[in-house]
């Protein structure tokens, strides 16, 4: 039997959620792979293989090395990174997949998305100052902050456009949306509440963010389970139409103009 003395550092809540996502995780990627999902959404498959190789690998070095050694701590960050670009990569798959039929709304919203990016460098830039553990965490939260502005922006697009869009993407796009605001808030109440006056914070931390991706990964397994409906592409109107219809709305609105113009001179002769 391999035993892993370095894994007792780690609290048994923790293991316990660990065990949890990880079960959850490979019920998502089954789910995934089952109902053919890879297909259609081949970047949110990786980004879903991504997350169980990163779990495998940091459980390796949690194990050999301690959770609270400075090993462990950087190869979580420095691991971190790669999942981020996945999950950005497989959002930016999702939101295609409701918009490919709109391209003039689908152009707004990606570069909605790469001017996101832009400010995440940009933010990375301005905290290189910063210690290496605070600035990785700078660029962890600026990352899922302005992720989740951009995601959320296109979602308003989606609502103001009244576009149809599938109860499984709803779903996987909801889910990065809460994950990247709790990491958000996660990180927020860790520099500004509980650093200097919890002596546990990342303990506080590690369970907030756990317990939140455990819940939206059950969520996506759940969505996961149905095939995605096929988006019929939406019937427009034949360009004659818009033509006459163009015509009938200026004609229109020159009729008003021509009232309102006869109303004024009468008010402006009226003694």
């Amino acid at each position: 039997m391999v035993r892993f003395p370095p894994m007792a550092t780690l609290p048994p809540l923790i293991l316990l959620l660990w065990a949890i996502s990880t079960i959850v995780q490979l019920t998502v990627l089954f789910y995934v792979v089952t109902r053919r999902h890879f297909r259609t959404i081949p970047l949110f498959s990786l980004y879903i293989a991504l997350n169980l190789c990163q779990a495998a690998f940091l459980y390796f070095v949690y194990s050999q090395f301690g959770f609270n050694s400075l090993i462990a701590r950087r190869s979580s960050w420095l691991s971190e990174p790669i999942i981020l670009a996945a999950q950005a990569l497989a959002a930016t798959e999702i939101l295609h997949r409701v918009l490919r039929h709109y391209a003039g709304i689908w152009a707004l919203a990606w570069r909605l998305v790469a001017v996101a990016a832009v400010i995440v460098i940009s933010y990375a830039l301005t905290s290189a100052k910063q210690p290496p553990d605070w600035r990785l965490m700078f660029l962890n939260r600026g990352y899922h902050l302005t992720f989740a502005v951009a995601l959320i922006s296109c979602l308003f697009l989606v609502r103001f456009y009244s576009i149809p869009i599938d109860p499984l993407y709803k779903t996987l796009m909801g889910g990065f949306c809460v994950l990247s605001c709790t990491i958000v808030v996660a990180n927020t109440l860790l520099q500004v509440l509980f650093l200097r006056h919890f002596p546990h914070a990342d303990v506080v931390w590690n369970y907030m963010e756990m317990v939140v991706f455990v819940g939206v990964q059950i969520a996506w397994a759940v969505a996961l389970r149905h095939p995605a409906r096929v988006q019929d592409k939406p019937t427009m109107l034949p360009p004659s139409t818009y033509e006459r219809l163009s015509t009938d709305v200026n004609s229109r609105l020159r009729a008003l103009n021509d009232v309102l113009s006869r109303f004024l001179r009468a008010q402006a002769f009226r003694p």
